[in-house]
């Protein structure tokens, strides 16, 4: 009995908790289909709303002020150039240098046993002084040695000179219709005498030459770069002790691009300006111009002298300006006036304009071009591209060239 009960009240228990859980499932089947009800209300109304608002947004743009369709007005500056003459010039950075340094070296071997007091590096040695002299014992001797061989030479060839006569005289006796052979005659003997005679006499040359090369002498005024005599040095033909240069023989070497070479006009015999940072200017001579342009840099030698009274000394830099011919009808226009490299703006009829100028030459700041019909002025100001259609308004206009 008990069973039973326990069995009847566990079914009854299982039917309440169903019920319950139908009940749950059907109130959430119904939230479900109201949330969808209000999502769908919720779009209906922003895309109203949003259509409402676009038309508000219309109706009032049609009542309100239009955009006018006439292009706006440039604002521009111009000048009005005024035509003058102009000179080109380039400065070009120059380098002094000698046309060879020469080595200190004897030619012939001996110590040394004087010295001019200024061999020494910057010291000036005039034409024909001696810079050092080698003892002249040994070359002395060797000269006193081929004046005795040519005295010799000269005996020898009086006696069998002498003898030849001798010998042709007895022969004529004996044979007086035919003349003498050679070998009675000595001719063999007197010919192989003559020769060592020239000989010694090319000996006592050579001897003579010898022992004047003991004086080293400068031929042409000098200055010295380094020096490594010393007396009682022994020196001699193979060695170098020291090198200088003639003073008259330096130069200056320039370089300029081809273009302005030939621009300017430069060539052998023009004169330049010269100068250092510490001294004025001062005239020189173009002595010629590089026949090949220079591998690295591509510029084109310019090699000109030395000024007058200058004390350049080889390794100096030096500024040269350079001048071309006078070019007269031409503008100087402000580097602002340029639109394109090679055209400016001009106003013509209260419209731009673009026109294609001659570049004659440039400065830092200016162009200088070939004269042209500026119109009613040229642009100095900035145009974009875009507004070229637009009509133009000039708010100042400046004479001159702007310099």
């Amino acid at each position: 009995m008990i069973g039973f009960k326990a069995a009847l009240k566990s079914c009854l228990e299982e039917r309440l908790f169903m019920k319950r859980a139908l009940k749950a499932v059907h109130v959430a089947k119904s939230s479900e289909t109201v949330s969808g009800y209000i999502q769908i209300l919720f779009v209906i109304l922003v895309v109203g709303g949003t259509i409402g608002i676009t038309f508000l947004l219309k109706l009032a743009a049609d009542e309100g002020p239009q955009l006018s369709a006439a292009p706006e007005q440039v604002v521009v500056d111009v000048i009005k150039p005024a035509e003058t003459s102009h000179t080109s010039s380039r400065t070009l950075s120059g380098l002094v240098e000698a046309r060879a340094t020469v080595a200190i070296s004897p030619e012939v071997t001996g110590r040394v046993i004087s010295l001019h007091p200024q061999l020494l590096p910057g010291g000036r040695i005039g034409a024909g002084e001696t810079l050092f002299s080698l003892d002249p014992t040994d070359y002395d001797i060797a000269l006193e040695r081929s004046r005795a061989d040519v005295a010799a030479a000269e005996a020898d060839l009086e006696q069998a000179r002498a003898d030849a006569d001798n010998f042709i005289k007895d022969w004529k006796r004996v044979y007086p219709d035919k003349p003498a052979p050679a070998l009675v005659a000595k001719e063999p003997q007197i010919k192989a005498i003559e020769a060592r005679l020239a000989a010694a006499k090319a000996n006592v040359r050579q001897a003579e030459t010898n022992l004047t090369r003991t004086n080293v002498i400068a031929k042409n005024a000098v200055r010295i770069v380094e020096s490594a005599v010393e007396l009682g040095q022994l020196v001699g033909p193979n060695g170098q002790f020291g090198t200088y240069y003639v003073e008259d023989a330096l130069r200056i070497r320039a370089s300029a691009e081809t273009s302005v070479v030939q621009g300017m006009g430069l060539a052998a015999g023009k004169t330049v300006d010269v100068s250092t940072k510490t001294g004025a200017p001062q005239p020189a001579r173009i002595v010629s111009i590089g026949g090949a342009l220079d591998e690295r840099t591509r510029l084109q030698p310019i090699i000109l002298s030395v000024p007058e009274g200058s004390d350049y000394t080889p390794g100096r830099f030096v500024t040269v300006m350079v001048k071309g011919p006078e070019t007269k009808g031409v503008y100087r226009l402000p580097a602002s006036a340029m639109a394109t490299r090679s055209s400016v703006w001009r106003v013509s009829d209260g419209k731009l304009e673009s026109f294609a100028i001659e570049i004659i030459d440039t400065t830092d700041d200016h162009v200088i071009v070939k004269a042209f019909d500026a119109k009613d002025g040229v642009v100095v100001s900035q145009v974009p591209t875009s507004f070229v259609a637009r009509p133009v308004k000039i708010r100042a206009v400046v004479d001159g060239d702007l310099s």
